[in-house]
């Protein structure tokens, strides 16, 4: 048969066949129950199966798949005519002209390849069609497929009633342009109301097709473009034109109000009040945040190193790296740390953070004995914008994670293999027990990106490290766990589990996490309290301390680079300010330091440009003066006085200088110290604070290089 000759013409209504009881089959409400994942929400197990399927399907020429969300309304009469066999049922159940529907759409893919039809099929070569369409169990077979099971695609019957419809373009073996569309349902037989007719003289088996009958109770897809022109139509979804291959998968008879509260995690404020985040309201948005939380690694990275990057859009809006949450920027800048240490990210590099990489290295199990990288940060909420103006949500939100300490943070690992999705986010569990938390206004945040090129060793089958774990996941891949290959089980991923643990855990010591857990921001709740002025503050100077603290007087922070400290005793205070005594003293030799300025507030510490620039707010106090002290350098102890003043705004000396920074409004907010050379420095900071407002808290923080 020529490739003209099987151009066929279509006119009518899509037939049906009903699927038959047999043995070893499947039924409508067992298939319904296959995915195993009851926790997820069912939106995100929507985005990441269906991407996950698009990306395994990319094709050879272009450098990226993309893939778009779609959202609208259909006339359900419309839809429902072209139903053989369920026509009068769903007019009955649906009693509104209008529903709505969800559709996924991917291009620069190969789109759903293969026979049409089981009785063309050769050698088991079933193709993508039939694999998704019709057949259930049936994975992608190539390494470094997302899938491994073949039961992610069950997803699709659970975001609406259990119809979906397929559409596909691709160049078929004469080499031409071929569309194709079917439809099938799968639904729980048992129910009292269910759609789909028994066949005369069977049971229910609760899944039919439809498209261009061949025989008996037989379908094929439909070909016909102009018929497939017309049921697109009814989404107003447009059909693939040129060159583009792809395919779009239609969900009607979507809950939108069902999906938006499947299965999320409750959050509540201070005051117990239920906390919504914004995606929560809209499917649009959190369609959007979904294919950020799972593919922030691959999505609009030219520098995913294993094929095809992702774009994605959302009823024709892009996510760009410019609409990209602040929290899933961070994971992407994770990932490319992690696959390319050298990689100097800019992002990272903000505000002082300080991203570190290790190895983790496995023996005896492995060709080489890399399984992977993990890289790792303390990333202050500030980059997160979770404070004014931005006031985002919480970290936790944005992971699905559950918020079970208000006073400290627990760390968050992700983890990933070749296809560039996020497994999990782990906040409890074998991944992340042993670490220590961190204080209120800093997280920390680490991603584990296995190295899926390396080879077993001591296995019969030469597997690759990515196709180890890959047949450890569940269906829903949703977690990585050991299992035995013969005789043997390598224990691959406890042994990784651990070595992560303990390579953070070092990183971020316990002195540096009781330290932190204590503060706010920059010293914290603990010194903003301390250095509040007296009630009778403004009424006469002091010239002493007599009176004015009392308990402990010295108070200190330990970074990783410096500890800094506040000494309470010497707090001195004057009819309009106050003078505070601040030390510095570094673990290691550095060039620089300094200290900066901000105001307390509920939401954690605001810099005083934003201050100024954003509220438009006269800064509540500013430092007008400072005399810095350089006590011990390296070895030797010496007494190097720099003064400083708003008018005098540098100094130097002996190859030391000093500096008042400022902000747009000429306001002094922060000092910073330089050397010429690297070296180990004692210094005593004594700042003189004119305080214009006594009901602001002010916040000293610390520069860590």
């Amino acid at each position: 048969m020529t490739c003209l000759m099987m151009r066929e013409i279509w006119r009518e209504q899509m037939k049906i066949e009903i699927a038959e009881p047999g043995r070893m089959t499947q039924s409508g409400s067992s298939l319904l129950k296959l995915i195993q994942n009851n926790n997820m929400p069912i939106l995100d197990l929507l985005v990441r199966e269906s991407i996950q399927n698009s990306l395994d399907a990319k094709n050879e020429k272009d450098p990226y798949v993309t893939v778009e969300f779609y959202t609208g309304q259909f006339d359900k009469k419309i839809l429902n005519s072209e139903l053989e066999g369920i026509t009068d049922a769903l007019n009955e159940r649906f009693w509104k002209q209008n529903y709505n529907y969800i559709a996924v759409r991917d291009s620069n893919t190969v789109g759903l390849t293969g026979k049409l039809h089981y009785d063309e099929v050769i050698d088991n070569q079933y193709g993508n069609l039939l694999k998704l369409i019709y057949e259930i169990s049936k994975p992608q077979e190539m390494e470094g497929a997302g899938g491994s099971w073949g039961l992610g695609k069950t997803v699709y019957f659970r975001v609406g009633i259990g119809l979906v419809i397929y559409y596909s373009r691709i160049i078929n073996e004469c080499g031409e342009f071929e569309s194709r569309l079917a439809a099938s349902f799968v639904e729980n037989e048992m129910l009292d109301d269910s759609i789909i007719p028994a066949l005369s003289g069977k049971s229910k088996r609760g899944i039919a097709w439809w498209g261009q009958e061949i025989g008996e109770n037989k379908t094929k897809p439909i070909t016909d473009t102009k018929y497939i022109e017309k049921i697109l139509s009814i989404f107003n979804i447009n059909p693939y034109i040129y060159e583009e291959t792809g395919t779009t998968i239609i969900i009607p008879y979507i809950d939108k109000q069902m999906l938006l509260e499947n299965n999320q995690i409750e959050y509540k404020d201070s005051e117990e009040k239920n906390i919504i985040p914004f995606w929560r309201n809209s499917i649009e948005e959190y369609l959007k945040i979904a294919i950020q939380r799972w593919y922030a690694p691959r999505l609009n990275n030219s520098r995913y190193p294993y094929g095809k990057y992702l774009r994605a859009k959302i009823n024709d809006i892009w996510i760009g790296l410019d609409n990209m949450e602040p929290v899933f920027k961070i994971v992407q800048a994770l990932y490319n740390k992690a696959i390319s240490r050298s990689f100097d990210e800019e992002f990272l590099k903000q505000d002082g953070i300080e991203c570190r990489t290790d190895e983790i290295i496995l023996r005896k199990v492995l060709d080489s004995t890399k399984a992977g990288v993990i890289a790792y940060a303390k990333i202050p909420r500030k980059v997160m914008k979770t404070g004014y103006p931005d006031n985002k949500p919480e970290p936790y939100m944005y992971f699905n994670c559950e918020i079970r300490d208000k006073e400290k943070n627990k760390p968050v690992l992700f983890f990933t293999r070749k296809p560039g999705m996020i497994v999990s986010y782990e906040d409890v569990g074998n991944w992340v027990d042993g670490i220590n938390s961190s204080g209120k206004d800093e997280f920390i945040m680490a991603i584990f990106v296995l190295n899926s090129e390396n080879k077993l060793t001591n296995t019969k089958q030469k597997y690759s490290l990515e196709e180890y774990v890959r047949k450890s996941e569940m269906a829903d891949h949703t977690s990585w766990g050991d299992f035995s290959m013969g005789n043997s089980n390598p224990r691959i991923i406890s042994k990784v589990q651990l070595q992560v643990k303990s390579k953070i855990s070092r990183e971020f010591s316990t002195e540096d996490e009781d330290s932190s857990s204590k503060l706010s921001s920059g010293l914290g709740k603990m010194f903003g309290d301390l250095l509040l002025p007296p009630e009778n503050f403004g009424k006469k100077p002091s010239t002493g301390t007599n009176g004015e603290k009392t308990g402990s007087t010295n108070h200190t922070e330990v970074h990783k680079k410096v500890v800094f400290g506040y000494d309470a005793s010497e707090t001195k205070y004057t009819s309009g300010g106050m003078t505070v005594k601040l030390t510095i003293k570094s673990k290691g030799k550095i060039s620089d330091t300094g200290v900066e300025l901000a105001i307390d507030s509920e939401t954690g510490a605001i810099k005083p440009e934003d201050w100024e620039q954003r509220m438009g707010l006269d800064m509540p106090f500013f430092i007008s003066s400072a005399r810095v002290i350089v006590k011990r350098l390296d070895s030797v102890s010496i007494m190097n006085i720099l003064e400083i003043d708003s008018t005098k705004t540098t100094e130097s000396n002996d190859n030391i200088s000093c500096k008042l920074l400022k902000t747009l409004k000429n306001t002094g907010y922060g000092i910073h110290i330089e050397m010429c050379e690297k070296h180990l420095i004692e210094l005593e900071l004594y700042v003189d604070l004119q305080l214009n407002r006594k009901d602001i808290k002010p916040l000293f923080s610390v520069e860590k290089e």
